[in-house]
């Protein structure tokens, strides 16, 4: 698998169309995108960072796969460093139907915490609200062993500049 970026509106457009059957448009104008293309070229999934809160340091990810397969540790690391390194935020979040079982229980294994929401979705559909704090995700092991020294010299940094 191999990794686009630069290319927010092949992306964006990606996401909007896969997402065709959410009645909430998504604004997904001044963006960030990762695209992951598979062995024959094909975009297969998509990252999308939006709504983001510099003074806050949060920002919200929207994703669309057409693969299950896209999920391994290099893309789970090339998605979460732009919001976490990158971008130095101390939250992201995500919002999920609360039937979609399968993206619920991907995030529960990475150490998101849910709230729901009723109606979310509109009267009949439930939403749920997935956020992962910085300090959750150092808590992963596999990022644990990768990016705890990181993201604490980033934060020292940060105080002394303070």
């Amino acid at each position: 698998m191999q990794f686009v970026d630069g290319h927010e509106d092949v992306i964006a457009d990606f996401i909007s169309a896969f997402n065709s059957r959410d009645d909430r448009v998504i604004n997904l104008r001044h963006c960030k995108t990762i695209g992951v293309i598979d062995n024959e070229g094909k975009l297969i999934a998509g990252i999308v960072y939006h709504n983001y809160d510099p003074d806050a340091g949060v920002i919200e990810v929207t994703l669309a796969a057409t693969d299950r397969h896209w999920v391994t540790r290099a893309t789970l690391r090339r998605g979460f460093e732009f919001p976490f390194i990158q971008c130095n935020c101390q939250m992201i979040y995500t919002r999920v139907r609360s039937d979609n079982e399968y993206l619920l229980g991907m995030l529960a294994r990475l150490n998101f915490s849910f709230t729901l929401i009723p109606r979310m979705y509109g009267r009949a559909e439930d939403g749920v609200v997935c956020t992962l704090t910085d300090d959750q995700w150092l808590e992963i092991p596999v990022v644990k062993k990768i990016y705890s020294t990181m993201k604490l010299k980033q934060l020292h940094q940060l105080e002394e500049a303070a």
